[in-house]
């Protein structure tokens, strides 16, 4: 282990436990690197005596976690940490609703004047703006929704990586830890996003470029294998790249580092890291679309685009976002804790820093 300390990166200094890094670091550090890890946890013992129970300083104990305590961790930490977690889903639900509504506010003559019952009454002219109109409410909602939720997402992976420390976070404290973090987790959430679309389209290429010559049997054939492919391949990337986002807020990681420690975290877990992100998703929108019912009920009445029926449904997600964000980011921090308790034995490190209090 090294005998000079060196100096955490911005963000993690006094307030959270500093990231991995490849070159090792002294435990007073923090976190530590995995070699520091496993030497930590280095002893001896008798033979006959019982482990002692696991320390649980935070939301988990301090041991490789089961699939129930990774979701009561990701619950218990919305418990401790209510209006910091609730506050940054608020913010990402609520901008995101009322952006949704004003871009809809300004372009509700085209939505209205498109047929819901019988398209083709449409003219040229009118289809055009119509469809022009609602690719651009779709982009640029997605593209607001979706850089608030990278947003929300750094934030609180930041709350859950002190809250297993026992560590309180303000939302001042949450924003100063991301803030100098926001460039690198958008360029590694629009990489995954790059990786997991070549993966899907190169399998489906051949069959759409058969299709396209007029060779309809073997071009459909094509496809069907393709689409298989494409949704095994597909699967496969994202959830190997699933704890990027972990990296890049709590090892301050650049994009491709990311990416790249993601991958050999995820190794030889795959199917479990699958499955247990998948529950959490899961179980999140459908809290969150229970929740969220009445609203949606209110913006699909009638089957037409009204004021009402817009200001639903974007209530409606606001509410899913509140419920199912601060969750779904809880358990993938959380799988990314217990891969690095599993493969590097980050618990005595882990216990060092909730020990010391920095």
């Amino acid at each position: 282990m090294s005998d000079d300390p060196q100096t955490p990166p911005p963000g993690w200094s006094d307030d959270q436990p500093p990231p991995y890094r490849a070159g090792g670091s002294s435990d007073a550090d923090g976190w530590g690197s995995p070699a520091d890890s496993g030497r930590a946890a280095g002893g001896s013992g008798s033979a006959w005596s019982p482990p002692p129970p696991a320390p649980k300083p935070g939301v988990i104990p301090l041991r490789p976690l089961g699939v129930g305590e990774i979701m009561a961790g990701a619950i218990d930490y919305v418990r401790r940490e209510p209006r910091t977690v609730i506050a940054v889903a608020a913010m990402v639900g609520v901008v995101a609703a009322f952006v949704q509504l004003i871009l809809v506010a300004t372009t509700s003559s085209e939505l209205a004047a498109i047929p819901t019952e019988d398209p083709s009454q449409l003219d040229a002219d009118q289809l055009v703006g119509a469809v022009v109109t609602v690719v651009t409410v779709a982009v640029v909602t997605s593209a607001v929704a979706g850089v608030l939720q990278i947003f929300g997402t750094g934030m609180l992976t930041h709350v859950m990586g002190r809250a297993v420390v026992g560590r309180s976070t303000s939302i001042a404290q949450a924003w100063e830890l991301v803030r100098p973090q926001l460039l690198r987790l958008i360029g590694a959430t629009i990489l995954v996003g790059l990786a997991v679309a070549l993966v899907v389209i190169v399998p489906l290429a051949p069959g759409v470029a058969v299709l396209s010559g007029g060779m309809l049997e073997l071009g459909g054939v094509l496809l069907f294998f393709g689409a298989i492919a494409a949704v095994v391949l597909g699967l496969w990337v994202t959830f190997g790249l699933i704890l990027t986002t972990p990296v890049v807020a709590l090892e301050d990681s650049n994009p491709i580092v990311a990416m790249k420690r993601s991958w050999r975290l995820v190794k030889g877990a795959f199917w479990r890291t699958l499955g247990i992100v998948l529950l959490g998703s899961i179980v999140a929108q459908a809290v969150g679309s229970i929740a969220a019912s009445p609203f949606t009920l209110l913006g699909g009445a009638g089957g037409e685009i009204t004021t009402w029926s817009v200001f639903g449904l974007a209530i409606a997600g606001m509410i899913t976002t509140l419920v199912a964000l601060p969750f779904v980011a809880g358990v993938t921090a959380l799988v990314y804790i217990d891969r690095r308790i599993r493969t590097e034995n980050l618990a005595p490190v882990l216990q060092a820093a909730a020990e010391r209090g920095d």
